[in-house]
């Protein structure tokens, strides 16, 4: 008997005439790592809270088919017996950590499910070792980084001893070491422990290489159910979107036989003796102006000094890409160029690339003549001047949601500076493929597409500098590349844009500039040959996989697009 079955499973959320999930038919055996992948808003969460007995419970909805755990249905499962079943994991951490430290967090759960205190103590210390955070027990929550948070999170849902953890996009916020560590501790979980593990994630090749089963859904039906050979061999190109980059370099040179990880697929390519001759791609900033100058910023979080001394400039028309490890000082360097945090030394716009004759009709008086000369120190802006030509979208999308529909959204911040071109609403929202959500009220939408909504409340500005803070979190490949060619596009057309991300390949495929930062310092200051060319580990798998052959490159693009010919 199979340890959660699924049958015909149809689910709509309240209100909703047509269902997130249909017809779904499922069979996972214990112990099995489960991999659940699809586009942005397929239906991937609302399978987990289907598994979870979140919905219908808490979520209400209409609900028809099975779903049932070792041979009992979820939603007859009281809810002590379902908690101690099957416990989720979400991709913010904060969402569901309550107390203030973590060995209290930890207990927090248990006790809620009835322990006995004895035995909450026990299971509270052998789960921190177990999950090697033994250092942090009485550490307060707020002081930890994202990927700490994270392993706290998971390391409760261990506490539980359950059957089943759900992880609903685990490492979206975090940097690849951090996301690397997670991902180890889950398949400790699996091989030591036993427990059933399902995931759901948009970035693929780490979590992919450790699954028994890969599920795509697509608009709410299962598009593919198997192993990983299976998927390797399937020959639908919307299919083939969901293997890992380097099984992609694999499937498009005819290796039969599915690689398994970087190693083996090295090999593989390798051995057909090519080489590869490839065109880099250049741009060209010799008339740009330099727009913002940054000199000797030093930035404080709390007694914490986060940026240190940093002065770089930023011109006119580039493309730049800030990576580093979670608490780098990357959000807090952007929200300074945007005067949202106090800071010492100097951080200063250009006049001259912002106030032509279009751009001063929309601007207010006290913005411009607050540029006395040639250059003008943010900190002396109102936050209402600066975001007319500074667009910053911050990491947390749910920050931008506030009305009840996608389209009074994106209103409701041309309301608030007195445009009435109302057109660009419906422009933007078929630029980012969203026309169809316009009258969906954003809190009913997944996570990837909330993500949209946020950085199209600000698109519509048409800000000259565009600031994205993780733009690509929750996002599936298709939106991802749909998001870079929009960026790509504003960036030809005179926008400069500065974002950070932990997706190097996002990076390396549209970004032209790449700042390396460590330590609240720019350790790393150049176009992507340069940084990632040189990287140790910040650049791509492919990279890693043709750095012997050609060093040059980093993408699939970059691979499909190279001259070969047998040496």
């Amino acid at each position: 008997m199979p340890y959660i079955e699924i049958k015909e499973l149809t689910y709509h959320y309240p209100k909703e005439t047509r269902p997130v999930l249909k017809d779904i038919n499922l069979q996972l055996d214990k112990g099995e790592i489960l991999f659940v992948v699809g586009e942005s808003g397929s239906g991937k969460s609302t399978l987990a809270k289907c598994i979870s007995g979140a919905v219908p419970n808490f979520y209400g909805g209409t609900i028809q088919g099975n779903v049932s755990i070792d041979g009992q249905g979820i939603i007859e499962m009281k809810h002590n017996k379902r908690a101690r079943e099957v416990t989720m994991v979400f991709q913010d951490p904060e969402s569901q950590l309550i107390m203030n430290k973590v060995h209290r967090e930890i207990a927090f759960g248990l006790e809620n499910v009835g322990i006995e205190s004895s035995e909450i103590k026990r299971r509270i210390w052998e789960a921190m070792q177990f999950s090697n955070i033994l250092d942090l027990a009485s550490r307060e929550i707020n002081t930890l980084s994202g990927g700490q948070k994270q392993r706290v999170a998971i390391t409760a849902a261990i506490a539980y001893m359950p059957n089943c953890i759900i992880l609903d996009e685990p490492t979206s916020q975090l940097d690849p070491a951090s996301a690397e560590d997670v991902i180890a501790l889950i398949k400790k979980i699996n091989d030591e422990l036993g427990i059933t593990i399902i995931i759901i994630e948009q970035r693929i090749d780490k979590w992919f290489d450790i699954a028994d089963k890969v599920l795509i859904l697509s608009k709410g039906e299962i598009a593919f159910l198997g192993n990983k050979q299976e998927l390797y061999n399937e020959s639908k190109v919307e299919l083939q979107d969901f293997l890992p980059n380097y099984l992609k370099i694999s499937k498009a040179l005819n290796i039969a036989k599915m690689p398994h990880g970087l190693r083996e697929s090295r090999r593989s390519i390798e051995a057909f003796k090519y080489e590869y001759e490839t065109t880099m791609a250049s741009q060209d900033l010799s008339s740009s102006k330099e727009i913002i100058r940054i000199e000797n910023l030093d930035c404080k979080y709390e007694d914490n000094l986060v940026i240190k001394r940093l002065s770089t400039s930023i011109m006119q028309g580039e493309f730049i890409s800030i990576m580093g490890a979670n608490g780098a000082g990357k959000s807090t360097f952007l929200k300074s160029l945007m005067g949202l945090i106090n800071y010492s030394g100097s951080i200063k716009v250009l006049k001259d690339s912002y106030l032509d004759d279009y751009e001063s009709k929309k601007l207010s008086k006290n913005f411009i003549d607050n540029f006395s000369g040639e250059y003008r120190e943010v900190r002396k802006f109102k936050i209402k001047d600066i975001s007319r030509v500074l667009g910053y979208v911050s990491q947390n999308p749910n920050d931008y949601i506030s009305k009840e529909t996608v389209y009074d959204e994106l209103k409701f911040t041309l309301d608030n500076y007195n445009i009435k071109d109302y057109g660009v609403i419906e422009d933007t929202l078929k630029a980012l493929g969203m026309y169809n959500l316009k009258d969906r009220n954003p809190r009913d939408l997944s996570g990837g597409e909330i993500q949209r909504v946020a950085i199209a409340s600000i698109l519509v500005l048409k800000p000259k500098v565009l600031l994205l803070d993780e733009p690509t979190r929750g996002l599936d490949s298709k939106v991802k590349r749909m998001l870079g060619e929009i960026l790509l596009e504003l960036n030809k057309n005179g926008t400069t844009v500065v974002l950070v991300t932990h997706d190097v390949e996002f990076a390396s495929e549209f970004c032209r500039r790449f700042l390396l930062m460590f330590n609240g310092e720019i350790v790393g200051d150049g176009n992507r040959e340069e940084v990632l060319g040189r990287g140790i580990y910040y650049t791509t798998n492919i990279n890693k996989i043709f750095r012997n052959i050609n060093s040059d490159i980093f993408t699939l693009k970059d691979f499909l697009l190279s001259r070969r010919k047998l040496v």
